[in-house]
This record gives structure tokens, C-alpha cells and sequence, in this order.
């Protein structure tokens, strides 16, 4: 007799009762082997000693603050510990209580029965997510981080454009603006005057074009001219953005970021930067669906390098999976940043390795789209984690 440590992830657990050879219905056993946590926010103490014994009588557990059982402190965070099969039971139990718990019911199941988006819709059609979508910058900007003023000549940009087509890049993210730390906004006119040129050759290929931009009349000039999905890293903050993009049908990515890029570096504090960044997303994705975006249209990016220090840029690339408890596809933008500089000691020209690396964390940690600058290396990063996720037994 040998005993073997399975990892709690869906497909390894169902593969080995299959193998095992259980009855049809007892695949769903495969519930049990998966574990479920959620974190519940300030919840009263008379509350949270219910939620304490529902989870035991549930089968379950949950974490809750000393004091909480003689009500001596107010409040206590509750760290629910359980499996798809408990936390069943324990909405069940909880529908039936006080203390606002039979809200939280309808919280934890709308949560646990989330489904992922496998589409990204937008104005002209949609992009399937059965492999790690591959996002290639082109920043016709004479001041960014990374490559500033190497495509400002429209023979400059038609020949970039021809290679990422050639390479089979998925989407082409345009941008006319810097967004570098501590850089300075222009005028929209200058932006669209920047892009123009990009937008209508990029349109001869079968990519998706993305404009990155935070002001709308860029992305309304954008819109009109060719773009499928406008990538604003201000997070959909302008209500004028939102009113446009849900009046356009295209898609959307919300980024996280603190103020602008004037000024994003200076205030880098969080209570707790996971779900400081997670309830930033809940109140823009309702807003954005609220104005008539809808939900499948809409790409969340955490923000590497926006508002965040070298640590917390790596907690996010750690846990990056947690994002995805909106069911929405992840977009990484992590290439050539300070983040790799500041790890490796490189320069901007010598951080492609640390790139390479970091972009593959991303993917086999929840992200379903990557933004770089180098083509083939961008896409053959893709193409070995998506491999990897693949990869069944």
C-alpha cells in the first residue's frame, strides 16, 4: 500500500476518480477535493459566532477573531475554510438566519457560481479565450519607458505593424500617450495625430486593434476609425469613456491605477493591496455594466508598475488567480517594467528574460491575455505556458 499527494485542482481530481473507476454520479466527489476560501469582511461579532458554528455544522470551518465567542470585540474578519460541496450546505443553513447572513447566502452563491467568460465580445465580433490571447505594444510616443521615438515615421509603424501580422500577434495595443511614471498628459488632438496613421494600416490584417488611451475623444476618434477595444488605464474612471464604449459596443479594459501617472508613485499605501484592487474592480464593472457595457466585454488589468512598489507588484504576480473570482479575463502588462529592473539590476534593453519569466507566472497564474513589446518572444511565451496549462494526465 502507497499513499500519493494530489494537488486541489479540478481536472487532476476528476481524472484520478475516472481512473479509479467510481460510478457516474460519484464524480461529483470532485467537489470535495477542491478547496474554497473566502475572506468575509467586518462582520458583527453575535454574527459571526453563528457563521462560526453554521460552518462546523456545515462540515467546514472558519477562522474568526479571539474575543468574538464572549462578544468582547465588536467586529472579526471571518476566513471561511470549506469545499464546493460545505459551502452548499452552509448557504442552505445561512438562508435562514439573521444578522444579515442570509445576504451573505446569496453573496457566496452568486460567487461560487460564477462562470468565467470564455469570449471577449466587442463592436465587430468576438475573441475566443482557448489560448492566452498575445497583445503587441505599438507606442508611436516619442517619450516612452521602453521605446520611445522608435516609431513616430509611418514607415516605422508599417513595418512593426507587418511583423506583428507575420507573427500572428492576436491584438495590437496602440498608444499616443506616455504613461511612464512622473510623464505628462497631452492634448487629444496630438494623441489622435500620434495614432492616426497606425489605426488605419493596422486595419489591412486580422488583428484586434486596442487603443490605450484614458481620454475619450481620443477613443471616440479611435472608435470611429477601426478600434475594437479601448484600454484605459485610468480604470473607466471619465463617465464620458464609460457612456462611450457601452454606446459602441466594443470591449473594455479596466486597469487599476493610484491618481495618474504624474502622480501615481507618490501614494503607494494600501489597507491590503489584493482587496483594495478587488472591490477598485467590483465598483467599476458595475458601473461599466450599469451604463450598458456588458459583462463579457470587459478585461480587468491589476496595473503592474501603476501606483505599486517592487513588493507589492510581485504579490500581485503571486496571487493574480484571485482576480478571477469576477469571472472576467485577466490582462498582464508586465514587459520591460521597473518591477524586472528592479529585481535583475537591468536596464530597460536587458530585461527580455526577466520578461519572458514573469509573463509565464502570469499565464499559469490566471492571465488570459499578455501586453509586450517583443513579438516572437511574447508569443512562444504564450504558446509553452498554455502547454503547460494543458497539460493533463
Amino acid at each position: 500500500m502507497e499513499i500519493y499527494r494530489l494537488i486541489p485542482e479540478h481536472n487532476r481530481i476528476y481524472n484520478e476518480l475516472k481512473r479509479v473507476g467510481v460510478d457516474e454520479y460519484a464524480l461529483n466527489m470532485v467537489n470535495k477535493g477542491e478547496s474554497l476560501n473566502f475572506l468575509v469582511k467586518d462582520v458583527v461579532s453575535p454574527a459571526a459566532n453563528i457563521l462560526k458554528q453554521e460552518c462546523l455544522a456545515s462540515g467546514m470551518d472558519a477562522a474568526v477573531k479571539r474575543g468574538v465567542i464572549s462578544c468582547s470585540v465588536e467586529k472579526s474578519d471571518v476566513l471561511l475554510l470549506g469545499n464546493a460541496a460545505t459551502y452548499k450546505r452552509l448557504i442552505k443553513r445561512l438562508s435562514l438566519q439573521a444578522f444579515g447572513l442570509k445576504k451573505l447566502a446569496e453573496q457566496l452563491k452568486t460567487l461560487i457560481n460564477t462562470k468565467s467568460e470564455r469570449f471577449i465580445t466587442h463592436n465587430k465580433g468576438s475573441i475566443e479565450l482557448n489560448k492566452t490571447q498575445c497583445m503587441a505594444i505599438l507606442n508611436t510616443t516619442p517619450d516612452s519607458f521602453s521605446d520611445g521615438n522608435k516609431y513616430v515615421t509611418e514607415e516605422a509603424v508599417a513595418s512593426q505593424i507587418d511583423k506583428m501580422a507575420s507573427a500572428g500577434i492576436d491584438i495590437i495595443d496602440i498608444g499616443g500617450m506616455s504613461s511612464r511614471p512622473y510623464s505628462d498628459s497631452i492634448s487629444y488632438e496630438e494623441e489622435i495625430k500620434r495614432i492616426k496613421f497606425a489605426l488605419d494600416y493596422a486595419q489591412q490584417y486580422d488583428m484586434i486593434i486596442s487603443v490605450d488611451t484614458n481620454n475619450y475623444k481620443t477613443a471616440e476618434y479611435a472608435l470611429n476609425h477601426g478600434a475594437n477595444l479601448i484600454n484605459d488605464i485610468s480604470g473607466m474612471e471619465d463617465d464620458n469613456m464609460v457612456a462611450l464604449c457601452a454606446e459602441s459596443g466594443c470591449a473594455v479594459c479596466v486597469m487599476h491605477m493610484k491618481g495618474s501617472p504624474k502622480n501615481m508613485q507618490a501614494n503607494i499605501e494600501y489597507n491590503h493591496i489584493i482587496y483594495d484592487i478587488q472591490s477598485f474592480f467590483a465598483s467599476r464593472i458595475e458601473k461599466c455594466i450599469n451604463a450598458g457595457i456588458k459583462h463579457s466585454s470587459i478585461i480587468l488589468d491589476v496595473g503592474f508598475g501603476f501606483g505599486k512598489t517592487l513588493e507589492q507588484n510581485y504579490i500581485l504576480l503571486k496571487y493574480l488567480k484571485e482576480f478571477k473570482t469576477f469571472g472576467l479575463p485577466l490582462l498582464a502588462g508586465i514587459s520591460r517594467k521597473s518591477m524586472i529592473g528592479g529585481v535583475l539590476n537591468k536596464d530597460v534593453a536587458e530585461r527580455l528574460t526577466g520578461t519572458i519569466s514573469a509573463n509565464t507566472a502570469a499565464i499559469l497564474n490566471g492571465a488570459d491575455i499578455i501586453r509586450f513589446h517583443d513579438i516572437n518572444e511574447g508569443i512562444e511565451t504564450a504558446k509553452i505556458a498554455d502547454f503547460i496549462l494543458k497539460a493533463n494526465i
